[in-house]
C-alpha cells in the first residue's frame, strides 16, 4: 500500500484521534480514537485512511 505523504502524521502519543480533513468540512467524518500498537508503530484511520506514525526518539 502506497501512503500519501499528506495523509501521514507523526505523533508522540500512542492514542490519537481523527475526524477527517480539518481544512475542508465536507471531508470530515465522526471523531474516532485510535490506539497505535507499539510493535507496529502506526495505525490507519478506518474512515479516511490517514496514517498516524509514532515519532522515534
Amino acid at each position: 500500500m502506497e501512503v500519501d505523504k499528506k495523509k501521514n502524521e507523526f505523533v508522540s502519543s500512542l492514542k490519537v484521534s481523527c475526524n477527517g480533513e480539518i481544512y475542508d468540512s465536507s471531508s470530515g467524518h465522526p471523531l474516532v480514537w485510535l490506539q497505535i500498537d507499539e510493535e507496529i508503530g502506526y495505525v490507519f484511520c478506518p474512515y479516511c485512511e490517514k496514517k498516524f506514525s509514532i515519532k522515534k526518539s
